[in-house]
């Protein structure tokens, strides 16, 4: 079984980027996998101040206390974490953001607990238009930098013009679920 956190990064509740969520949900939790979705639009969480001055504390590893320690924990207990947006200007929501750029201080640990450690990573999001590509171009340089097995990525396009009251299940999310391996 494969402990995976997402980190919706959505600020709407009930919309694409959710059924993009509860469709890999589905899919993982079909495979026995283990799965803890944080909604950031729930959470009290601080833009990162850049003080390089986290590590310190084992428990609290940024020098901010906000709701970042509860992510911090879940963080070290996964395998695999997935990054759920709706596509804001070509990147990531704020959201999710302000979360990856507070992650920061668990590399200023005594031992990195950022980089490398067998995580593996995964990207769901969730587009008005068509143009994800810089998006998904940034996520693959990052699965790069931070040593985690890059797991792929879907992308819902055109979400604009579809009906948000009515979201089917998105075959591709609950797929890409599906393949989580397990040991």
């Amino acid at each position: 079984m494969k402990k995976i956190l997402i980190l919706n990064g959505s600020s709407r509740p009930h919309a694409f980027t959710e059924a993009l969520i509860d469709s890999f949900r589905q899919g993982a939790e079909s495979k026995g996998n283990q799965v803890e979705v944080v909604h950031l639009r729930e959470k009290r969480i601080h833009h990162c101040l850049g003080c390089l001055h986290g590590g310190k504390d084992y428990e609290h590893p940024c020098t901010q206390r906000d709701d970042m320690d509860e992510i911090y924990r879940l963080y070290r207990q996964s395998d695999v974490i997935v990054l759920a947006t709706p596509l804001f200007f070509w990147s990531y929501s704020g959201l999710l953001k302000d979360a990856l750029d507070r992650l920061w201080a668990l590399a200023e640990q005594s031992v990195d607990e950022l980089h490398g450690n067998n995580k593996s990573g995964l990207l769901l999001c969730a587009a008005g238009g068509s143009h994800p590509q810089p998006l998904i171009d940034h996520f693959d340089y990052l699965m790069k930098r931070m040593e985690w097995a890059n797991l792929g990525h879907y992308v819902l396009c055109h979400t604009d013009d579809m009906d948000k009251r009515n979201i089917p299940e998105i075959a591709g999310a609950r797929e890409l679920g599906e393949k989580i391996a397990i040991p």
